[in-house]
């Protein structure tokens, strides 16, 4: 896995990452994204395991505009990077980690990918690339994330990942119209 470390843009006051894997391209997401984005963030049939969505085409606009402003945080604290395939530019997804204010060697994960890709492995191979990118740069050491405990294909990213489940919250969450029992996995680095 090749990984470009961060590029300073024009304007040097904002730090644009990228990262490259075998097939793809994990990139700052920028305002024309939107529309790729929102391919897949208006679909309610893939997102039954999210708390978030379906989205309107606002909803969309305004992640974006987040996810822009948050990168000129400092210190950065989320990361949140479209996934582009490497041989045409083309959207297919977005991945994310968002480092823990209270203790900066922790942090969370999470992606998706438009279903018009599912199966391909192209999340795992974004998130081992994001994981790996956080490893590196940002000293991360103990990796978390959830998963509806019905998303079995989550379930396998996560694995792949190196994470292992190590709790199980019931009820966690009440979201369209059914609380979600929630698993939570973990990797610590040593």
């Amino acid at each position: 896995m090749k990984l470009v470390n961060m590029k300073i843009s024009d304007n040097d006051s904002e730090k644009m990452v990228k990262i490259e894997t075998k097939r793809l391209i994990l990139r700052e997401y920028k305002e024309s994204d939107w529309k790729a984005v929102h391919l897949y963030g208006q679909q309610e049939n893939i997102l039954i395991y999210e708390a978030w969505g379906p989205n309107s085409e606002e909803q969309t606009k305004a992640f974006i505009e987040k996810s822009i402003n948050e990168r000129k945080e400092n210190p950065r604290k989320a990361f949140e990077l479209c996934v582009t395939l490497k041989y045409d530019g083309k959207l297919i997804g977005g991945c994310g980690f968002r480092i823990k204010k209270e203790n900066r060697i922790r942090g969370d994960f999470g992606y998706i990918i438009n279903p018009d890709f599912w199966n391909k492995g192209f999340a795992t191979e974004a998130s081992k690339g994001l994981l790996d990118y956080m490893i590196k740069q940002y000293n991360i050491t103990e990796i978390e994330a959830t998963c509806d405990i019905l998303n079995l294909q989550s379930q396998r990213v996560l694995e792949k990942c190196g994470l292992q489940k190590i709790k199980e919250i019931k009820n966690e969450i009440e979201m369209k119209g059914r609380f979600r029992d929630t698993y939570l996995y973990e990797r610590i680095i040593k």
